[in-house]
């Protein structure tokens, strides 16, 4: 996500996301879906008798359409075993202070993928998480309509929610639990943060409990290492209501339907998405502007003071989406919003929603492309962000170049590239694999350095070994292999050997699983 690197001393920034669905398939008020809304004594927890209730995976299909563009309507069907998320949020948040509350609930459905029964589930409060200047606390759980106290994990990054009787696989568990999340700003300076204020606007990605991935039978509950990404989840499906200020823009993953202004000066926000790897909103005061490119809305949000800034953001955005569209896949969502957010490093992506920290500044183009190529690489094609991060980082940095090719800027691509040489150059072991986890490398710069300017490096040695007709087929066969899935390296790998016919564990132990001497640099 994020792309902020030191090196040789020099910081050099980078650019690196009233109504709630009903059950039964209709729209009903929030209130009376059995989303719990206060916590009850430690007496009526042990005597209170919530009703039964079945969260059913084929309620309102239809209605979640409406986040994806026309042609892609039925990928929401793809999975009836996605996740589904009913969130609905109250803001308080004045942007002349740096403060702000969210009150939130959520009610998951969750089908067991693996071929095992579960004895819990797991879910990950990311607002705790160092990276997040915020704090989260949950609870209780409604779980089958049966309350729970949650077991607290990792200091409270986690939570483990024991079920009463497992849950077999292809089984689908209700939960429904209240959440709150204080946070203040600034989140810039010397230790950026991805959750928080920041000059009057509010960012809060991942706001909401989330179901963690689940690998080999084991979840996936452990902390994230400094300078890297979060988050590491499955598609889901998502629809979410916020309550917020009136006076203030909002801005979200997904398509916004039903707003509504109050008289008491709040507006209520409800957005639905197709499959979605995760959420993420803002709010502040900002001017926005938009382009169409096809059926798609790309729509810029900005302080007034970075209109011209803004300008050359939204510029930048249209000339990227359109490349990697044509060179990829098409994108199914029928927006994208690009946020305006000093100081949130060089760019933080989440799907259908970016922050940009760099208006106002020299570099807008490079953190703006960055974030928008990871809408192919980590949002429709995911991957391990922990542990196999170079196939989203590395493919997003490199897609900066595919840019300035597509924009008719052949010199810069080639200098840029030239520069990420001299960079690797001067580092002290330039020897170091590509693929390795965010916390196997030496610090924040040692991973940033590899992952993402070495591993543009191999993007472009790799383009290079397959010639450029067998690098677009394979850019394309990969997407439609993975989109809505998670790969990891092995299989980019083996479907790049079907697609070349060729032995390629040359090049990918030399650049991404053992590592050595690169001969361009020497």
């Amino acid at each position: 996500m994020l792309r902020r690197i030191l090196i040789a001393s020099v910081a050099v920034s980078l650019a690196a996301c009233q109504l709630i669905t009903g059950v039964g398939g209709g729209r009903t008020p929030a209130a009376t879906i059995g989303l719990p809304t206060a916590r009850p004594s430690s007496t009526s927890s042990a005597t209170a008798q919530p009703p039964k209730s079945t969260f059913t995976v084929e309620a309102s299909r239809e209605f979640q359409e409406q986040g994806l563009r026309p042609q892609f309507a039925e990928d929401a069907s793809l999975n009836p075993g996605w996740t589904r998320y009913a969130i609905e949020v109250e803001v308080d948040f004045d942007p002349g202070v740096e403060a702000a509350t969210i009150d939130g609930r959520v009610r998951i459905g969750f089908t067991n993928p693996i071929g095992q029964p579960l004895r819990d589930v797991r879910l990950m409060l990311w607002p705790n998480d160092p990276q997040y200047r915020s704090e989260m606390s949950v609870g209780p759980a409604i779980v089958d309509g049966e309350f729970v106290e949650p077991v607290r994990l990792l200091g409270g990054l986690a939570i483990s929610l024991p079920l009463e009787e497992p849950l077999e696989p292809g089984q689908t568990v209700d939960i429904s639990l209240p959440f709150h999340i204080d946070t203040s700003g600034p989140i810039g300076g010397n230790w950026p943060r991805r959750f928080g204020i920041t000059e009057g606007v509010l960012l809060a990605p991942t706001f909401y409990p989330l179901v963690p991935r689940l690998i080999d039978g084991a979840w996936e509950v452990e902390p994230a290492p400094p300078g890297g990404d979060t988050t590491n989840s499955e598609i889901a499906l998502y629809d979410v209501t916020i309550h917020a200020p009136q006076d203030l823009a909002l801005m979200a993953s997904g398509v916004e339907i039903e707003p509504t202004d109050h008289p008491d000066g709040t507006q209520t926000v409800r957005t639905v998405t197709g499959p979605m790897r995760d959420v993420a909103f803002a709010l502040g005061d900002l001017d926005t502007q938009a382009v169409t490119v096809g059926e798609v809305e790309l729509r810029a949000w900005y302080l007034p003071e970075h209109t011209q800034s803004a300008e050359e953001m939204l510029e930048a955005a249209v000339i990227q989406f359109e490349t990697l569209s044509e060179l990829i896949g098409e994108y199914p969502y029928p927006e994208l919003d690009i946020v305006d957010a000093p100081g949130a490093f060089g760019g933080i992506e989440y799907p259908g929603l970016v922050f940009i920290g760099t208006l106002g500044g020299p570099n807008v183009i490079e953190p703006t492309v960055h974030e928008v190529g990871h809408q192919w690489f980590y949002g429709l094609v995911g991957d391990d962000q922990l542990h196999e991060p170079w196939l989203d980082e590395a493919a997003a940095t490199y897609t900066e170049i595919l840019y300035y090719e597509a924009a008719g800027r052949q010199g810069r691509a080639t200098g840029l590239l030239s520069q990420f040489r001299s960079w690797l150059r001067s580092y002290e072991d330039p020897t170091l694999p590509i693929g390795l986890g965010v916390g196997e490398y030496g610090g924040v710069n040692d991973y940033a350095l590899v992952v993402y300017i070495k591993g543009a490096l191999f993007f472009d040695a790799f383009r290079r070994e397959l010639g450029e007709q067998r690098f677009s087929d394979f850019l394309k066969t990969y997407f439609d292999a993975y989109r809505y899935r998670i790969a990891d390296g092995e299989d980019f790998q083996r479907l790049a050997e079907d697609v070349c016919a060729c032995d390629l564990s040359e090049l990918f132990d030399l650049w991404v699983w053992q590592g050595g001497p690169i001969p361009e640099l020497e």
